[in-house]
């Protein structure tokens, strides 16, 4: 095994063992005092299990591997070795972007993109979907994630060039086609009633050409199910780089295959994700092509 996929394979070993630390205590503090507060509006939340599930995760990372940075939900943007984070203010930027800003040059550094609660207002509401997800980049490659839902314990697992895996167990997507055999999963935006139109467009379009559409409200749910082959596409607007880093890799690994609208390949922070097993994907990108027409000053 060379070098840098050793160097992945400890990093995702380590951190699957502080997500299990993880998932025993969001399952402790479910049904519990969450102490819930809103972020950008009153479907965005935040609770203490969030902030308490990122600290055990950001805490392994900066003492086993100290010279990664780390872009945290909760926490920002924080640079190799221990640190305060810093104030993010406004849109997140991509990985790519943000390590720009910072004037990271070095192009071999690891990069963190950590959700440490995936599917908060499934949790405040005693729901079992929800996930706890850590992706590893360096620039714009998704090169290692693992995403944990401890409603159930399944750890789903990938590093690049390795497969992918469901507790341990390789998983693949599925191979139904053409589209009218095919089950599809969204999710929407917390800024939903600015983009109403073209959700209901996107749900329009899907349910005239899919056999069904589903909505679980845990993006990374989606994913690692769109990964085993349950699902067998997904599209989303206006995800965050931490709700597909780890997925991403994921679900490239199963076989499966993401890009935007443009049929450019998907990097963490782009306006629409479009996934699917494969079988299927150029035909849904023609399904969902109207929808650019409907956002023109949006690149999707």
């Amino acid at each position: 095994m060379n070098q840098p996929m050793q160097e992945l394979e400890k990093r995702i070993q380590t951190i699957t063992a502080a997500m299990e630390q993880c998932s025993d205590l969001l399952r402790k503090l479910q049904h519990g005092d969450l102490r819930v507060s809103s972020k950008s509006n009153p479907r965005d939340l935040v609770t203490r299990a969030d902030r308490e599930s990122e600290e055990i995760l950001i805490n392994c990372i900066q003492s086993q591997f100290p010279e990664d940075s780390i872009l945290a939900e909760e926490s920002g943007s924080l640079p190799a070795g221990p640190g305060p984070a810093q104030d993010m203010g406004g849109p997140v930027p991509s990985p790519v972007e943000d390590a720009a800003e910072k004037g990271n040059s070095n192009p071999s550094q690891y990069r963190w993109v950590l959700d440490p609660l995936d599917g908060t207002v499934n949790y405040t509401h005693g729901s079992p979907q929800y996930a706890v997800s850590a992706g590893i980049m360096r620039g714009d490659e998704c090169l290692a994630g693992a995403i944990l839902h401890p409603g159930t314990g399944d750890l789903y697992t990938a590093i690049q060039g390795r497969g992918a895996f469901k507790n341990g167990k390789p998983i693949y997507v599925s191979k139904r086609e053409p589209m009218d055999q095919c089950l599809v999963v969204t999710g929407f935006p917390y800024s939903r009633q600015e983009f109403l139109d073209v959700l209901l467009t996107g749900i329009k379009l899907t349910l005239q050409n899919a056999r069904g559409l589903r909505r679980t409200g845990a993006c990374c749910v989606d994913l690692t199910y769109l990964a085993e082959g349950i699902f067998d596409a997904h599209y989303e607007f206006f995800l965050k780089p931490w709700d597909t880093a780890a997925a991403t890799c994921i679900v490239r690994e199963a076989g499966g295959v993401l890009t935007s609208l443009a049929g450019h390949s998907y990097v963490p922070g782009m306006p629409l994700l479009l996934a699917t097993n494969g079988k299927i994907h150029e035909q849904f990108i023609q399904v969902l092509k109207p929808l650019q027409e409907i956002m023109p000053g949006e690149k999707l």
